[in-house]
């Protein structure tokens, strides 16, 4: 087989006696896999530890289940590797460093951190009206500054994903409320003194956090709304959207993440539930293109090669628009378009950037 006529994604594997598992991506690969036979790729999925050893090896979609059997050197590949730690191993330098020395593409390398995506974004200054203001938190002063500027305060891990680890905090009259997205028992907790509320967050924060100014966001029965785009890349500059949710935070919680017992809408409704009909068509609109500014920004000022981002979004109670995050590996359980008997646009825009690569460096080196 031509290994340049090959696609693979590379993730953690699940493998037992009895069956083999995927993680969250199981079923999205099942559609990469049925998209790329259309057009005449071989696909598989494969990890870190039996791509690099003795015999490479991968997971083919064949007769409804995933055989593993010996693989040709993929032409590109998808990173889905979840975990950070694994990414700065010494392994999956190698592995990158083998890439390099084949001329074989990687895209979505690494998990880009909070205050990096901050950095890059707020060199734009023409993006930071939409950015929440944002520092590295590291001393009391910093807590100090923004609840004295802001009514609501978040404090969020650099490496967080699914809504986990974040810190809200209220200011109220003569106390400050402190709320924890993942408290299991009591969740809200009341300090009387800035000082002491720094110290309940000093025990208890043991990584790099952000701490950000909090938005006063729009609600839908009275929970807090954001909205999720997916932007996928389509050549060396062009991206576009293949995906737009919006999500409400369940009655519980503050935060929207469908991890986090968040609820999905489809936009367009969303956007008219809270709305008049041209505004809402021109908040879709805005949000649209905001969304594929950052891509290109992000992709254009960031070592390594990106395919995709799950940008999150928000519009304030006055109808403006925010910038919540950015995701380098976004989730595959958020697009309500998906169907059992349907392939994904996200899927395909997935393989057609794939094929996009391969056909790049098969003229380079023809």
């Amino acid at each position: 087989m031509n290994s340049t006529r090959a696609i693979a994604v590379i993730t953690e594997i699940l493998e037992t006696n009895e069956t083999n598992h995927f993680g969250s991506i199981h079923d999205f690969c099942i559609e990469l896999a049925e998209y790329a036979a259309r057009k005449g790729f071989l696909f598989y999925v494969t990890s870190l530890t039996i791509y690099t050893g003795n015999e490479r090896l991968g997971y083919i979609w064949k007769n409804n289940s995933w055989v593993k059997t010996p693989v040709p050197e993929a032409g590109c590949i998808y990173n889905r590797i979840h975990s950070r730690k694994t990414e700065h191993s010494p392994n999956f330098q190698e592995f990158l460093q083998h890439l390099q020395n084949n001329h074989i593409p990687i895209f979505n390398e690494r998990f880009l951190n909070k205050w990096e995506v901050y950095q890059c974004l707020s060199s734009y200054e023409y993006l930071c009206p939409f950015l929440p203001e944002t520092k590295m938190f590291t001393s009391k002063q910093t807590l100090e500054q923004f609840l004295a500027e802001y009514e609501t305060v978040f404090i969020k891990p650099i490496h967080g994903s699914q809504g986990k680890k974040i810190f809200r905090i209220q200011k109220k009259e003569g106390h400050f409320l402190l709320d924890y997205s993942t408290f299991s028992v009591e969740k809200e907790q009341i300090y009387p003194s800035v000082s002491a509320l720094f110290l309940a967050l000093k025990e208890r924060i043991n990584q790099p956090v952000i701490i950000q100014q909090g938005i006063p966001l729009q609600t839908y029965k009275n929970r807090p709304v954001d909205f999720r785009l997916l932007c996928h890349r389509v050549n060396e500059s062009k991206w576009k959207v293949t995906s737009l949710v919006a999500r409400v935070a369940s009655e519980e919680n503050f935060v929207s993440n469908a991890a986090r017992g968040g609820e999905l809408f489809h936009m367009n409704e969303m956007l008219k539930e809270l709305y008049e009909p041209s505004t809402s068509t021109w908040q879709k609109k805005f949000l649209k293109e905001l969304s594929l500014e950052i891509a290109a920004i992000l992709s254009a000022s960031t070592a390594g090669l990106y395919g995709e981002f799950g940008i999150d979004l928000a519009l304030d109670t006055c109808g403006k628009s925010w910038v919540i995050e950015v995701n380098t590996k976004p989730s595959k359980n958020l697009d309500m378009a998906f169907s059992a008997k349907r392939i994904r646009p996200s899927a395909k825009a997935i393989i057609d950037y794939c094929t996009y690569l391969i056909n790049q460096k098969e003229e380079e080196f023809s």
